[in-house]
């Protein structure tokens, strides 16, 4: 969901129905429990980086 809300325009609802109908505010969940993560864990937060500059050059 992190991802998807990063790389595309789609909107919360959107992101959550693509996730098997799951509600806005899952999205929004999903999105800050990443972001918490990514600022404790260094390589988590590298992890996810380099799979974004991946994602984007494809």
């Amino acid at each position: 969901m992190h991802l998807c809300r990063e790389l595309t325009e789609l909107s919360l609802p959107k992101i959550g129905e693509e996730f098997g109908g799951r509600d806005h505010t899952t999205v929004i969940h999903a999105c800050e429990k990443i972001q918490h993560d990514m600022g404790t864990d260094p390589t988590l937060e590298a992890n996810v980086k380099e799979i974004v500059e991946r994602l984007k050059k494809a």
